[in-house]
């Protein structure tokens, strides 16, 4: 930043001075900084979270973690001693992509409105495990939001 004079002389030459904007925070926001999650086995870029254990060690999620040809790490909400907060496990583990399986399971973690990132990480709704194991409509939708999330590709 340059002092009033010097701003004065450069006014009166008729030379604008520009500033810098100050950057904008980028929000983070937890709806409850109480849940955690307990990480599963996995490695890469993708963490999953499902509403319960069980839903990570269905035939439908070694379904979907062969469909995204990774081995994604599979979390659910947990409260013990290993338990972490979202972001932390983003930070730590560097996710690159966050799915959520569920509306609300979603709105438990982050309220009404889903933000499009947590930290660095992308944020992507797909349907409930439950919908998914019930509804061929619901396989249909998880395929689309996979691909446009560029989990997968559709080629």
């Amino acid at each position: 930043m340059i002092d009033t004079k010097q701003q004065a002389y450069l006014e009166a030459m008729g030379v604008s001075v520009w500033s810098l904007r100050e950057p904008s925070a980028i929000e983070t926001r937890v709806f409850d900084d109480k849940l955690s999650l307990k990480l599963g086995p996995g490695s890469g870029g993708i963490l999953l979270i499902c509403e319960v254990d069980t839903d990570s060690a269905s035939k439908l999620a070694n379904d979907i973690s062969r469909a995204l040809g990774k081995v994604p790490v599979w979390s659910w909400p947990d409260d013990g001693e290993n338990a972490v907060q979202p972001g932390v496990a983003v930070d730590e583990n560097l996710f690159t992509t966050v799915a959520i399986f569920g509306v609300e399971l979603a709105q438990r973690f982050f309220g009404p409105e889903l933000p499009g990132n947590l930290n660095s990480a992308s944020l992507v709704l797909l349907p409930s495990m439950q919908d998914l194991e019930t509804r061929g409509a619901a396989r249909k939708e998880l395929w689309a939001d996979l691909c446009r999330s560029g989990m997968v590709s559709a080629n």
